[in-house]
């Protein structure tokens, strides 16, 4: 040890502090003393200096000097703190420092007082804050407390559909999965709404569902079985392959089904060609075993739809024809018939045949009261008055061989039942039924018409076959009526026109709950004046006569003080305010008629909405908009000003 001792003597003295005496021995050192490593730097104080500082100051120790002179740098800086370094005159004894620990001024300390004081400024309430008073949004319901049947109706209100179409999920079917484990009474709604028409597609879907349902149901917290009622399968992908499921395995397992829809997503894309039923057909028909099994679990059906895929509308017909008389069958209430028109080259034997299987099969059906006809070409002026009677709701869509005779033969006899009618691109069915619908339709609440035919086929719209849209003069209106659409209104006259609009104002002392009134018109052989004219008198008269402009109640809870007797307004005097509103508006305009004519108007003032478009666009499937020729991304380049912001790089690229 003592060669080593000596042949380091310089080197131990420059490292070795020496902690007994007041003052460091700075002889050996060959270069000039320095100052302390804290009075070497130059900081800056804000503090005013006084003589009563400079007492504390000398009387205080080292930790709290530094703790009291230390200056924080700037808010937004992290600059190390700096102390100021006042020579005592009494000679101060050196502390001893830890190893590891650092001195109070080190910057941790600094950035935790500076992280201290950017949260408290941040978090103090400034000068000119503007405080906003948002209204009061009502009493919140304890949710989870609610009645079960009201959880599952407002979940399923949310929630469906949960398919979009050609069979595209929506997002309603996570929402309800992570719904359902925030309670016990969430996830029994959840449960009931998921399961009421449960999501098959895809086929994972289907299997894990099957795979649930094969469990005892006994030793599962619910039971899952008696949770489904309706069952919407895709045949191409579910049945129709080898891989797909087996409609047994869930017949079996779903005691309560009471509706089922085999179906097609082709079908969604009905205006091109390549989806037609006669271009695209799926090798499956409907198996016997299907029913035999219903028949044996006493399943009894609500709800059907036939699909002429599947794989051809005769033997779909002469199917139907068979099945509709069997117990599954025999409570039937609501039925589609989609795809059902006559092939190509068919004889006019056949397709009588095919057309008396198809009224045969309809007659089973004694408990019918919702019927929808889609892409139904066995339906014309021999099939449409054999149509069953007692229906309450009855859809007819791009039948083209419907006619407006044929369908007021049957109005005649069962429309007093009906109380909703679609009507939907049917080419050749113009509007001459309405002349005597109050008769034939006393009961009708809700009448919707579209008039815009598309042919797949071609690249061009169909036109209407028939010459009047208004042959047998205008319309009549049921006093039961709520809403009021019709369309595309095609071969329109402005005579006819203003004889239809007419009709709607005289008869809107017997509309006492329509509220909703949308008329789209497509006027012939009239100029741009003329229909100008038209909506400048008519679109205020109806808005006049229908459109109920009281303002809606305040939202939220109303205090009201007590001992306080206010009155309301009853349903007579808010309809007499409304009256007399309107009527001062009317007597007022310049573009409501004469003043003798607007006084003798009846003002209905019900009506939510009111819409009038009078043009003369010629209807196309797909309208065009200046959204459809935009890039998808937007772009976020200016117009250029003839100078390139951006310097031009001369290097190369590598």
């Amino acid at each position: 040890m003592a060669p080593s001792s000596q042949s380091r003597p310089r080197r131990a003295a420059r490292v070795r502090y020496n902690e007994d005496s007041d003052s460091l021995d700075l002889s050996d050192f060959d270069t000039r003393p320095q100052p302390p490593r804290a009075a070497r730097r130059r900081i800056q104080t804000y503090r005013e200096k006084s003589s009563d500082d400079e007492d504390t100051l000398e009387s205080s120790s080292d930790d709290s000097d530094s703790l009291s002179e230390e200056v924080l740098p700037q808010q937004g800086t992290r600059s190390r703190p700096r102390a100021i370094h006042k020579p005592s005159a009494r000679p101060q004894k050196r502390r001893t420092q830890v190893a590891g620990t650092r001195a109070v001024g080190n910057p941790f300390s600094a950035y935790k007082r500076q992280k201290t004081g950017a949260h408290e400024v941040s978090h103090s309430k400034p000068k000119n804050a503007v405080t906003i008073s948002l209204p009061p949004s009502g009493r919140i319901p304890p949710w989870q407390q609610l009645p079960y049947q009201i959880l599952v109706s407002i979940m399923k209100y949310a929630a469906y559909p949960l398919y979009e179409s050609r069979s595209r999920p929506r997002a309603s079917i996570h929402w309800l999965c992570s719904l359902s484990v925030l309670c016990r009474s969430f996830h029994d709604a959840c449960t009931a709404a998921l399961l009421h028409n449960p999501p098959l597609y895809p086929d994972v879907r289907a299997y894990g569902l099957i795979h649930l349902l094969q469990h005892d149901q006994d030793k599962l917290m619910t039971n899952y079985r008696r949770k489904i009622h309706y069952l919407d399968i895709e045949v191409k992908h579910l049945l129709a392959r080898k891989s797909g499921i087996a409609l047994e395995d869930l017949i079996s397992y779903t005691p309560l089904l009471q509706g089922m829809r085999l179906y097609s997503t082709y079908d969604d894309w009905r205006t091109e060609v390549w989806a037609q039923p006669g271009v695209r057909k799926i090798h499956w028909s409907y198996p016997p075993e299907l029913f035999d099994l219903l028949d044996s679990n006493n399943i009894i059906l609500k709800q059907f739809e036939w699909n002429g895929r599947f794989p051809g509308p005769t033997e779909v017909l002469e199917t139907a024809l068979a099945v509709h008389s069997r117990p599954a069958f025999s409570r039937l209430q609501e039925l589609s018939l989609l795809n059902l028109t006559a092939p190509e080259k068919s004889s006019d034997v056949d397709i009588a045949s095919s057309q008396s299987v198809f009224t045969r099969a309809l007659e089973h059906l004694t408990s019918l009261k919702r019927l929808s006809l889609t892409s139904c070409g066995y339906l014309d002026e021999s099939t449409t008055p054999m149509l069953p009677i007692g229906l309450e709701y009855l859809e007819i869509d791009n039948c083209a061989e419907l006619t407006s005779a044929a369908l007021e033969r049957y109005l005649q006899v069962g429309g007093s039942t009906i109380r909703t009618l679609k009507l939907c691109d049917n080419q050749s069915m113009s509007l001459g039924f309405m002349a005597d619908l109050n008769t034939m339709c006393p009961r009708l609440q809700d009448i919707d018409v579209d008039m815009l035919y598309v042919d797949p086929t071609s690249y061009r719209d169909r036109d209407p076959l028939y010459d009047e849209l208004l042959p047998n003069g205008p319309p009549t209106w049921p006093s039961s009526l709520v809403n009021v659409s019709f369309e595309n209104m095609r071969q329109l006259s402005a005579e006819d026109a203003e004889d239809f609009f007419d009709s709607l104002v005289e008869s809107s002392r017997h509309l006492p709950h329509l509220k909703r009134l949308n008329i789209k018109a497509i006027l012939k052989n009239a100029s741009w004046r003329d229909r100008a004219q038209l909506r400048k008198i008519w679109l205020p008269k109806l808005q006049n006569v229908f459109l109920n402009r009281s303002k809606p109640s305040a939202p939220g809870p109303v205090a009201i003080a007590a001992g306080s007797h206010t009155k309301r307004p009853t349903p007579s005097q808010r309809q007499s305010s409304r009256i007399a509103e309107s009527l001062k508006r009317m007597s007022t305009g310049d573009d409501t008629g004469d003043s003798d004519d607007t006084s003798s108007l009846a003002i209905q003032g019900r009506c939510d909405v009111v819409n009038l478009q009078i043009s003369d666009q010629r209807p196309a499937q797909d309208q065009f908009r200046e959204d459809d020729f935009l890039d998808d991304e937007p772009s976020d380049d200016d117009e250029w000003m003839g100078v390139d912001r951006e310097p031009v790089l001369t290097g190369y690229a590598w």
